[in-house]
C-alpha cells in the first residue's frame, strides 16, 4: 500500500507540472510577514497593492477581547508591489476599494450622547501614495457597503423597526438617493450591476407572508430609479448574478432569469450555484455548483452538458486514488479565460487520509474547453485565505495570500 501511495503521488506531481507547462508563469509579488487580507490590481495603471493587518493573538481572542483588539491593537494599511507601506490611523479599518480610491471606516464613540457610529474616510490613490479627502461620511453602526463600477457606492443596513434601507453615494461621498420603501420583514436584499444598470432585489422573509418580490432598476450614475417591478411568486432569493444582458436570481432550489427590463426570460430547478460566467459569444452560461459544473443554453436554460467536479482530479491518477484518500472538494469560483476560449474552475481540495499518503491539501485551477474537457491543471496554493482571478487581454492573474502570478499561453 505504501509503495502504491508513493507511486500515485509521483504520478500526480509529474502530471501537475507537465500540464502547467502549457502556460507561461511569472511571479509578481512575494509574501511579507504581515497577514494579507485582500489583494487588488488597479485596472487603469496595472499597479498591484494589498491591504494588510497584523496578526491577532489567539490567546487574547479566546479571552473575549476582540472589540478592544479591533479598535486598539490591529494595524492596517496598504503595501504596494514594490514594497512601500502606508499605515492607517489607529482604530481605522479597511472598508473597500476601486481603481481610484480607498474607503476606510473608524468607529466613533460619543460618551456624552452614549452613541456609537462609524465614520467613513476616503483616500485617493496617487503614485503609491494615499491622499486623504476632506469629506467624511457618518453611517449607522450596522451597515454593508457595495462599490459600483463607476466609483459610486451603496450603504445599506437593516433595522428591526424600519425594515431595509439603502443609500447611494457619489464617489465624492455626496448622497444621491435614499431608498426605504420596504415593509417590515424585507430584511433580505441583493445587489447586482451590469452595463450601467443596477438591480436591487428584495424579497419577503418569514415575518412577512407577502408573495411579492420587488425588483428596483436603478441608474448607478445618478442613483435615480428607472423602473420598479413586482414579481408575484412565492420564492426566496439567496443570491443574484449578473451577466451581459441578464440578471439571474437563485433561491429555494430554482434559477429565475430576468431581462434587464425585469421581464422573466426563463426559470428552472437548480441547486446551489456558487458562481456563473458567460461563455464565448454569449451563447452559453457555465454554472459551478457545490458538486458539478453545468453548461446551459443562455436563451432558454436547457442543459447542454454537466460534469461532476471530481472527474477532473480523478482523471489525473485514476480510480485507485479513492482507495487511498477520501477527497472533499470546496468549489471557489468559475471564470472565463483567454477571452472566453477556455473555462477555469477553482476548487479547494481537502484530503482526509484513510491510509498512509503524502498527498496534501491543495487549491487547484482546472482549465477546461467549452465542452468541459480537461486541458490542464495548476496547483495554486497549499493554503490561502484569499483567492481572486482577473482575466483579460489574453492572459489572467491569480491572487493568493503568498503571491500574484500571471499566466499566458
Amino acid at each position: 500500500m505504501l509503495r502504491r501511495t508513493i507511486f500515485l503521488f509521483c504520478v500526480f506531481f509529474i502530471y501537475s507540472n507537465i500540464s502547467s507547462q502549457n502556460l507561461k508563469e511569472t511571479i509578481e509579488l512575494t509574501k511579507t510577514n504581515n497577514n494579507v487580507i485582500n489583494i487588488y490590481q488597479n485596472e487603469n495603471t496595472g499597479e498591484i497593492f494589498r491591504h494588510y493587518t497584523t496578526k491577532m493573538d489567539h490567546a487574547l481572542l479566546e479571552m473575549d477581547m476582540v472589540s478592544e483588539l479591533l479598535t486598539k491593537n490591529i494595524k492596517e494599511g496598504i503595501i504596494w508591489e514594490e514594497g512601500k507601506t502606508i499605515q492607517f490611523a489607529k482604530g481605522e479599518h479597511f472598508l473597500a476599494t476601486n481603481n481610484d480610491y480607498i474607503l476606510t471606516v473608524t468607529e466613533i464613540r460619543d460618551d456624552e450622547k452614549k452613541e456609537i457610529y462609524n465614520e467613513v474616510r476616503k483616500y485617493l490613490i496617487i503614485q503609491r501614495s494615499l491622499l486623504e479627502s476632506e469629506e467624511r461620511l457618518i453611517i449607522p453602526e450596522d451597515y454593508d457597503i457595495t462599490l459600483l463600477e463607476n466609483g459610486n457606492f451603496i450603504i445599506s443596513n437593516y433595522s428591526e423597526n424600519y425594515g431595509t434601507e439603502f443609500k447611494i453615494y457619489s464617489d465624492n461621498m455626496e448622497l444621491l438617493e435614499s431608498y426605504n420603501p420596504f415593509l417590515l420583514g424585507f430584511s433580505n436584499i441583493q445587489f447586482a450591476e451590469k452595463n450601467n444598470i443596477l438591480i436591487a432585489l428584495i424579497y419577503p422573509t418569514k415575518t412577512d407572508r407577502s408573495n411579492k418580490m420587488k425588483m428596483l432598476f436603478i441608474n448607478p450614475k445618478s442613483g435615480k430609479l428607472q423602473h420598479e417591478k413586482e414579481v408575484f411568486n412565492n420564492f426566496s432569493t439567496n443570491e443574484i448574478f449578473a451577466v451581459k444582458d441578464l440578471f439571474i436570481a437563485h433561491g429555494a432550489g430554482w434559477l429565475n432569469v430576468f431581462n434587464t427590463d425585469g421581464t422573466r426570460k426563463w426559470d428552472r430547478p437548480f441547486d446551489e450555484p456558487v458562481s456563473i460566467v458567460e461563455g464565448i459569444q454569449g451563447e452559453y452560461l457555465y454554472i459551478l455548483t457545490i458538486k458539478d459544473i453545468f453548461c446551459l443554453l443562455k436563451k432558454n436554460g436547457k442543459i447542454i452538458w454537466s460534469e461532476n467536479i471530481s472527474k477532473y482530479y480523478e482523471i489525473n491518477i485514476g480510480k485507485q486514488l479513492e482507495s487511498v484518500v477520501n477527497i472533499d472538494v470546496i468549489p471557489l469560483g468559475i471564470y472565463s479565460l483567454f477571452d472566453g476560449t477556455e473555462i477555469g474552475i477553482i476548487i479547494g481540495q481537502v484530503k482526509n487520509t484513510t491510509g498512509m499518503s503524502n498527498l496534501k491539501h491543495q487549491i487547484i485551477l482546472f482549465r477546461l474547453n467549452k465542452n468541459g474537457e480537461l486541458l490542464g491543471q495548476i496547483d495554486l496554493a497549499a493554503k490561502s485565505e484569499f483567492i481572486k482571478l482577473i482575466s483579460g487581454n489574453g492572459k489572467f492573474k491569480v491572487f493568493t495570500d503568498n503571491y500574484v502570478k500571471t499566466y499566458s499561453k
